[in-house]
């Protein structure tokens, strides 16, 4: 496999959309969400960008300069076809806890990406992204969570199963998706993305969106 996900990157976008439920809403929130917090971006980096939907969005919205990372060289090719006016120097082979530095962005979105991480490194990463903005910057991430309880995960994971039927999955698929929790994604619970991103300094931190086992996060720097 070429990226982290359970599909090629060129079949990325089409399969995704039977996986996840409301993921071209979730894609669109994490865009208006970040536009709210911060009307007029100059430089927004979308980090796990895959082939680059989210900014395709987000540029019809806003006149910032884009920045990509990806740490799937596959998926980044498709973001660099799909937007082929961005210069090479603004795209990067990298996961978020890597990014390079960077003059302060106002934006940083990282959308269904950490969750592929372990604890350690997916706070890593925030603290990166939370060191490559400026202040008063916004962070906005997107990712898989568990439920609070036992109880309440085995509900989350039967009604993601029968949604996954309802869109045409297979058992054997089925089976498959779900046996990857906890093995090549790990979520956590929502109260515990609000710890991480509270304790790297966030001044800011609200949950937005949240859906069958996904949640939204916006985050705001401080100004001082």
């Amino acid at each position: 496999m070429d990226n982290t996900t359970a599909f090629a990157a060129v079949d990325y976008e089409r399969e995704v959309e039977q996986t996840i439920p409301f993921h071209a809403q979730l894609l669109a929130q994490a865009v208006e969400v970040a536009l709210a917090a911060h009307p007029s971006p100059t430089r927004w980096l979308d980090t796990g960008c895959g082939p680059g939907r989210l900014a395709e969005l987000a540029r019809t919205r806003c006149s910032a300069e884009f920045f990509f990372a990806d740490p799937s060289e596959a998926m980044l090719a498709i973001a660099r076809l799909r937007h082929s006016d961005v210069p090479e120097g603004n795209f990067f082979n990298v996961p978020s806890d890597r990014l390079p530095e960077l003059a302060p962005l106002d934006v940083i979105t990282a959308v269904q990406c950490h969750h592929y991480l372990d604890e350690g490194t997916r706070k890593r990463s925030v603290e990166v992204c939370f060191a490559r903005l400026r202040p008063g910057g916004v962070f906005v991430t997107f990712e898989n969570v568990r439920a609070e309880t036992d109880r309440g995960h085995a509900l989350q994971r039967d009604r993601w199963a029968q949604w996954l039927r309802a869109h045409g999955r297979d058992e054997a698929y089925v089976t498959m998706q779900l046996a990857r929790e906890d093995t090549h994604f790990f979520p956590i619970p929502v109260r515990r993305h609000l710890e991480v991103l509270a304790g790297v300094g966030f001044a800011l931190v609200e949950l937005v969106w949240r859906a069958y086992g996904q949640a939204g996060f916006l985050c705001v720097k401080p100004v001082a």
